[in-house]
Parts: C-alpha cells; structure tokens; sequence
C-alpha cells in the first residue's frame, strides 16, 4: 500500500540548505512554511512532482518564485520536506494503531485511514510511480519502504504460525509479497474510481479469504 503496515523507516535522501535556514524562525515564517508544503502536497498528490512547476505553487499560496525559494532553495528540496511532511503525519495516524497487535486485522484498520487521508495516500502512489528510475531522487526511499513492508507482513505472517492461527507450511515472504501486491492494486482501484470501489470492504474481504486459505 502507499502507506506500510508500520511507520517507515526508510532513509529519505538528504536535502541542500535553503536562505530561510540561517534565520531564526518566527511564527509567521513557520505558517508559510507550513502553507507553501500543504499546497505543495495537494498539487503533488494531483499532478505528480514532475507536472507541478514551482511558478504554479507559488501562485497558489500568493507568492512569488523567489519566495517559494527562499523556504526551500530548490524544487526537489521541496519535495523532501514534502516526504518528511508526510510521513511525520502518517507516523501520528499509525500511533493511534496498537503497537502490540499482531494481527491481519490491522490491514483493514490501515486501510480506514488511508480513505480517511486520501490526498495522502494518493500523493505517495502518485511519487512512487514517479521513481522508478534509480536516478529519481525518492528512489531508494520507496525502495526501502516497500522493503520494510513485506518485512513487516513476513514476521506478521511468522507470528500466526506461531500462535497457531495459520498453517505452519506457508511461505511467509511469498504471501507477504503477495498481501502488498493486493494491497497496492486494491489501493490504486481505489484511486481510480472511489465510487466503484470499496478500499475498506475489499481489504476486509480479502483477508478473511486469506485466513480461510492460510488457517491449519
């Protein structure tokens, strides 16, 4: 899914200095910061990184090119701050999930708050596709952040087994490879046509038919 089971850990590349940085902050100066990267997640989410020009931001929030700069330095700068955004907002949803429940059950849950947050969940479907070439600067960080996810459903998967919920002959990092498949194809469905498809029932239906198909 854009969003994996857990809060990520993937290492987000580094972003170059901007002018902003080397004055003290005042509350002003952090609302438009703050503004500049609400807006710029909107229009990633809708247009991608790559179709958004910084002349286009900068007249949704009222402001001229060099202003935009002068919080971010470059584009891609802003994209970063945009991940790191992100993903501080994913980790607050996430906290609300109990960190102790080891349970497929917390695959529909995740779901739930992807509709509930679905400018966000579009924005990393739509950069993730953005990134497929190495040189793309979000590259490795979607790389280890789907890593981390079929980590993750692999040990949820070794849990079962243990506890005896599920069949003790499954190949644990198979089907986890197999649930972020469904998953992000459910998801990208979703996207697609939210009217048509149910994200939270179909995540609902598909692990009951996962732990019919899995039970000992």
């Amino acid at each position: 899914m854009a969003a994996s089971p857990r809060p990520s850990a993937s290492r987000k590349p580094s972003a170059p200095p901007a002018k902003a940085d080397a004055r003290r902050r005042q509350s002003r100066g952090d609302a438009r910061r703050q503004q500049i990267l609400d807006v710029a997640v909107e229009l990633f989410s809708a247009k991608g990184y790559r179709g958004t020009g910084l002349a286009a931001l900068a007249d949704a929030v009222g402001m001229t090119h060099p202003g935009v700069l002068y919080y971010f330095g470059t584009k891609e700068r802003l994209l970063l701050e945009v991940v790191t955004e992100r993903e501080r907002v994913e980790a607050e949803l996430r906290a609300d999930l109990d960190p102790d429940t080891v349970s497929l059950d917390a695959l529909a849950a995740i779901a739930r708050q992807n509709v509930e947050n679905a400018v966000l969940t579009r924005l990393y479907v739509v950069l993730a596709a953005e990134s497929l070439d190495p040189a793309d600067p979000l590259h490795e960080f979607f790389v280890q952040r789907y890593d981390g996810a079929r980590r993750h459903l692999t040990l949820l998967l070794r849990h079962g087994v243990a506890t005896g919920e599920l069949r003790a002959d499954l190949d644990a990092e198979q089907v986890g490879q197999e649930i972020l498949a469904v998953l992000m194809g459910l998801e990208l469905q979703w996207l697609m046509d939210p009217d048509r498809v149910d994200l939270v029932a179909a995540v609902e239906a598909y692990v009951d038919d996962l732990r019919h198909r899995l039970a000992p």
